[in-house]
């Protein structure tokens, strides 16, 4: 199981790091938008909620691995 747990880590680590880079970018972006351009800005939430979704999805059971993992040290 221990091995198990690692290979998930390592498997998701680089679908989780690109995730939170595109998410870290795109909130900065987005969060700038709101002063320069309100058009632009209401028609790209709900973009910006889907990432936020699937940002979410992919980090709580990444998260949760590394902390299983820790355990099993």
């Amino acid at each position: 199981m221990k091995y198990i747990h690692i290979l998930l880590t390592i498997t998701l680590g680089p679908i989780y790091w690109l995730i939170n880079i595109i998410h870290t970018k795109t909130q900065k972006w987005y969060f700038n938008m709101h002063s320069k351009d309100k058009v632009v800005w209401y028609l790209f939430t709900p973009f910006y909620w889907i990432l936020v979704i699937i940002t979410f999805i992919i980090s709580v059971p990444y998260e949760f691995l590394i902390a299983q993992t820790s355990k099993l040290h």
